[in-house]
């Protein structure tokens, strides 16, 4: 984790003032209670923040805003969607400031005043917060007089009796010589029944004995059980103070009902301790739960301990397309499903979203834990019907052990997370976190690293390959590959970091680079060869979403002067799944300018096929590994089904990845269509793959 001031010092705005406002935040006496928020989770906090909020950096970082909140605020709104639609309105450039109740770590209720900055981190949009604390106790008064030393003793007499505490005077005897209205109403006696009784003959007080332990004390006050004439108990705060007067001494007892204090305590405990749409404990549960479990392992040095990380496979699906009250109703169903079978051997929490964990507190071996595992896999092959719709899920699972692995509770959750990411790809969705594991973490973690920076070092670079007609050979197009270079010298194809750009948010700018120089390219070989050919371009799902996504499309065919109509944007068939309304209009107004479009690796992914004939499709790119596939009788048969599929449509095929002269002609047999491949030239770049495969085509 990056030190805070660190941190802070890359903080930069736009706008003066604000620029004004960071300095002077920055050198603030006494220091400002400061985080930095991206999305809506916790990136960094000084030690002002976490010392007012009573927490520490592992329990704070990644943490919400409204983790730190009761579910509703005094106003009435619920705490996530209002903390939520301030953040919104902040990352929208505007200065945030409103009041709202915090709540810390060790349940004290902090009444604050918040003020949202948006500022940048480096080039990445963040949002500074500002707590400041709404009460007063911290500033110092001049001592005055509080005036009653000059009223009647009357007035002083009628102002206890009406009190709403209750009050009782008793003696050395601890008999009562004096009780108030609000203690005949509170306990349920008379006020002459009371009298010279001691609380314990009346039976109202689990504290005392008669002898009274303030003969030794001048003063006492705590929280106490009390009981009512009908026998009922109720906790009371209770002050009591020995005072002398005339030579006799008097002990004063006040107490009050707080009942309904402990009542909203208890719920505010249960709030900042469990997860409002589930009921299951919430991470901060989670890591008591595993700091406690621990603690318990050290007690059997021949048991182990486990912390499974949960993820669910194709949540994100249902949550757009179905919309986030539907996606809350599956997560309850699985909550359900995860307790009815598994609360008996596991501690259950949801970390958020689409996360939980399963605590396994002792285990004989790892074997015990495998098997378990599996039958947390067995919970999702039933789908979850939700108002007559049924919905399939998976999940992957990762495994950290304890204490062999970490006796830190955070650790162990990184470690699962770590692991869980791993076992995505691993065939049975189970991965035990190991020194793998972790150093293929490290290599992603320096990836990252330098592929923020590789677009400003100038590493990403284009090559070209053909598309060519399978009857008459001739190069009708060419696709445009995105490279990227790295310091060490390795060149990386695109598959192998175009998720993790988009893991970055790095994907939109990229591709509007890669977009800008393939069509400056072909505007340019227009002038030299044929302006017959086409270009074709990846286009991420993340560009096709982005709000002005066909603006700068326009954009970038106006300032290279390449007719629209020469440009082809290729899609990957998981677009046409996520947010399907977004990507029909966005299709629409791509074809609207006369731009092909083509469905990318066509095959490989879960198409919904009844969509492609409502769609405006031009072509279908029929996955590599369909021509690896042609020798076998049924291969030959699937690219046929293929090739059938684009006839019925009226729309164009490519074949992609054909490697040999007996594929291609197999291919060209089954229609009219196109093919890309090794067979017909490798990747180059602009200079060479003009020079291999454009040379035929060169102006006089």
């Amino acid at each position: 984790m990056q030190k805070w001031s660190e941190l802070y010092s890359h903080l930069t705005s736009s706008t003066p003032s604000l620029s004004e406002q960071l300095i002077q935040l920055d050198s603030a006496e006494p220091p400002s209670a400061l985080a930095i928020v991206k999305g809506y989770h916790f990136l960094a906090a000084n030690q002002a923040t976490l010392s007012y909020f009573e927490s520490v950096e592992q329990n704070f970082v990644h943490a919400t805003p409204y983790d730190f909140s009761p579910r509703i605020q005094s106003s009435g709104r619920n705490s996530v969607e209002y903390g939520q639609q301030k953040l919104r309105e902040a990352a929208k450039g505007n200065i945030v400031a409103f009041n709202w109740l915090h709540i810390s770590q060790q349940g004290t209720e902090l009444p604050t005043k918040v003020t949202l900055y948006p500022v940048k981190l480096r080039d990445e949009d963040v949002i500074l917060i500002q707590f400041t604390p709404m009460d007063r106790r911290g500033k110092r008064r001049t001592r005055s007089s509080n005036g009653f030393e000059g009223l009647p003793k009357e007035l002083m007499s009628i102002t206890l009796e009406d009190s709403a505490e209750a009050v009782y005077i008793t003696n050395e005897d601890n008999r009562i010589l004096a009780v108030n209205k609000a203690m005949c109403r509170i306990c349920g006696y008379s006020a002459e029944h009371m009298l010279a009784k001691t609380p314990n003959e009346l039976g109202i007080e689990a504290m005392f004995n008669d002898t009274n332990p303030l003969k030794e004390k001048g003063n006492w006050q705590g929280e106490v059980w009390k009981y009512r004439s009908d026998g009922s108990k109720f906790p009371a705060w209770q002050s009591c103070r020995r005072i002398y007067a005339d030579s006799t001494v008097y002990f004063v007892n006040l107490f009050s009902d707080i009942s309904e204090k402990k009542r909203l305590e208890a719920k505010l405990t249960q709030q900042a301790m469990y997860d409002k749409l589930t009921g299951l404990p919430n991470r901060f549960h989670l890591i008591k739960i595993l700091n406690k479990a621990i603690e318990d392992i050290k007690q059997h040095s021949s048991m182990i301990g486990a912390l499974m990380f949960l993820d669910l496979n194709g949540f994100k699906n249902i949550n757009d397309s179905f919309g986030h009250a539907t996606g809350d109703k599956v997560l309850q169903l699985v909550a359900a499903r995860l307790e009815t079978c598994c609360l008996e051997d596991a501690e259950i929490a949801r970390l958020g979203g689409d996360e939980f964990t399963l605590v396994l507190p002792r285990c004989k071996n790892k074997q015990e834990i495998e098997t378990f595992s599996d039958l947390v896999l067995s919970l999702f092959d039933a789908p979850f019907e939700i108002d007559g719709q049924k919905f399939y899920l998976s999940t992957s699972i990762g495994i950290s052990l304890f204490p062999q692995q970490s006796h830190e509770a955070n650790q162990l959750l990184s470690m699962a997370d770590t692991a869980m990411y791993s076992a995505k790809k691993s065939p049975n969705h189970i991965r035990f976190y190991n020194a793998a594991i972790r150093e293929a973490a490290e290599k992603k973690l320096h990836i990252l690293n330098d592929l923020r920076h590789a677009q400003s070092l100038g590493q990403f670079s284009l090559v070209y390959q053909q598309i060519v007609d399978l009857e008459s050979n001739e190069t009708i197009a060419v696709e445009a590959l995105l490279r990227w270079q790295r310091s060490n010298g390795d060149i990386l194809e695109a598959s192998e970091f175009i998720p993790l750009l988009e893991e970055t948010g790095s994907m939109v700018n990229v591709g509007l680079w890669a977009l800008e120089r393939a069509c400056t390219q072909m505007a340019l070989w227009h002038t030299q060869y044929s302006n017959t050919l086409k270009i074709t371009v990846n286009i991420s799902t993340s560009q096709l979403e982005h709000p002005d996504f066909v603006s700068m499309l326009t954009k970038v065919l106006q300032q290279t002067q390449l007719p629209s109509d020469k440009l082809i944007i290729e899609i990957e068939e998981s677009a046409l799944i996520r947010k399907p309304a977004l990507m029909s209009a966005v299709l629409s107004e791509l074809k609207q300018l006369n731009i092909g479009i083509a469905i990318d690796d066509f095959g490989a992914g879960l198409s919904s096929l009844s969509r492609l004939g409502s769609l405006p499709i031009d072509c279908l790119k029929i996955d590599s590994s369909f021509a690896q596939r042609l020798h076998e009788p049924q291969g030959k048969e699937l690219c046929k089904a293929m090739v059938q599929l684009a006839q019925t449509l009226n729309i164009c095929y490519i074949a992609e990845g054909i490697e040999t002269k007996e594929q291609k002609e197999l291919l060209a047999k089954m229609g009219k269509g196109y093919g890309q491949g090794y067979h017909f030239g490798w990747p180059a770049t602009a200079d060479v793959f003009a020079t291999e495969s454009l040379y035929l085509l060169k102006k006089a």
